[in-house]
């Protein structure tokens, strides 16, 4: 497994997107998901693990373009 962390967020963040994006890639149910980017817009980091490189690089790529941010 590997891990890739959300640090922030622009405004006009694409939330269902995200979360949508967030189920689909990662390890997390839809629930799951919900709350980790819900966690990210209180202002948490927030880090997912992914079964596979692809799916984390595809996901960051994704997420990069919903508005969200990484370090």
């Amino acid at each position: 497994m590997t891990t890739l962390t959300i640090t922030a967020w622009k405004t006009g963040l694409q939330v269902i997107s995200l979360t949508e994006a967030v189920r689909q890639y990662s390890t997390r149910s839809l629930v799951r998901a919900k709350a980790e980017v819900e966690r990210l817009l209180a202002g948490e980091a927030v880090t997912l693990e992914f079964d596979s490189e692809s799916d984390r690089n595809e996901f960051q790529k994704k997420a990069e373009a919903f508005g969200a941010i990484f370090d």
